[in-house]
């Protein structure tokens, strides 16, 4: 997959982290742990080559021998790219309980990224925990709406 979206155009790591979470639709968003040590793998493996543009950050491009590897795994490509465009779907026009499932799994995705999680301040933390608090009350008090109506 990351070669793939390098072949469409050079990227930053970032980048292509953010090309993974929106061919997704959320669902999943690698982390810089698992982003730049697959870079740096494909570069030693001469797919990629990566230069030192603005701001000292690496943007990699696919080389002729990188072109031939994807060329050569067309068909794992195609198989990634019908995944993420069935998790799309899902995002998009599930039922219900996978309305649910893909928020979890969003929310996980969330907190799986611990870097952004390591930037947040006191404020931050204790506002995030208060939301989460939040969401988990108002569950609890729909389920017990619905538990009652079971009684009924």
């Amino acid at each position: 997959m990351v070669l793939s979206l390098v072949a469409k155009k050079p990227s930053y790591g970032y980048e292509i982290i953010k090309d993974i979470q929106e061919a997704s639709s959320g669902l999943y968003v690698p982390s810089p742990g698992v982003i730049y040590p697959t870079l740096t793998l494909l570069e030693e493996q001469g797919f990629l080559e990566s230069q030192i543009v603005e701001r000292n950050r690496k943007s990699f491009s696919i080389t002729p021998e990188g072109a031939e590897h994807l060329a050569q795994n067309k068909e794992t490509e195609a198989v990634i790219v019908r995944k993420l465009a069935k998790a799309r779907d899902l995002q998009h026009g599930g039922n219900l309980a996978e309305d649910i499932e893909t928020a979890v799994n969003r929310f996980k995705a969330l907190l799986r990224h611990k870097m952004v999680l390591k930037q947040l301040n006191e404020e931050q933390t204790r506002q995030i925990a208060s939301i989460i608090n939040d969401a988990v009350k108002q569950i609890e008090e729909v389920n017990a709406l619905l538990t009652d109506n079971d009684d009924e």
